[in-house]
């Protein structure tokens, strides 16, 4: 006989909106980010005047305070700069994830991304390991980059 696994919404009885997780809202600004992710595709903003790259994107350059700027196609690749592996203490609509890692990683166009690691061991992450890109698919308005293992 099969056990049932008991979801911690309906453990707590918690409504839906409770356990709805928060997506990002895009900006003017931002905007062309997320819909590229749609398409599974990271860019990232580069400043015409100073060659810049920001991320998360801003109304502005945050090396020259120039406004022009172009989207360029990252690589998709990065490195695990640094790790946390989330394991309580986090909001309900997290619970159902965890143990979960949110990671900085470092890309080789400049920024540092923050965003989470999946399909992978928790155990065989290190700092300095080689990632790519994955994309989550969390609404039909939104995808989130991900990463994972090379």
């Amino acid at each position: 006989m099969s056990e049932k696994k008991v979801s911690i919404k309906d453990l707590l009885g918690l409504s839906d909106e409770e356990m709805r997780k928060p997506l990002p809202n895009p900006t003017p600004w931002s905007r062309p980010f997320w819909e590229a992710a749609k398409q599974h595709r990271l860019v990232l903003r580069r400043c015409s005047a100073c060659g810049n790259i920001d991320h998360p994107p801003y109304p502005y350059c945050t090396a020259c305070l120039a406004d022009e700027h172009e989207w360029i196609e990252a690589q998709g690749k990065g490195t695990l700069y640094a790790y946390a592996v989330n394991y309580y203490g986090v909001p309900f609509p997290f619970w159902d994830d965890m143990p979960y890692v949110v990671a900085m990683i470092d890309l080789p166009e400049g920024p540092r991304m923050i965003s989470n690691i999946v399909e992978c061991d928790i155990e065989k992450l290190r700092n300095g390991m080689e990632l790519e890109v994955v994309f989550d698919d969390v609404s039909d308005e939104i995808s989130l980059p991900k990463w994972k293992p090379v």
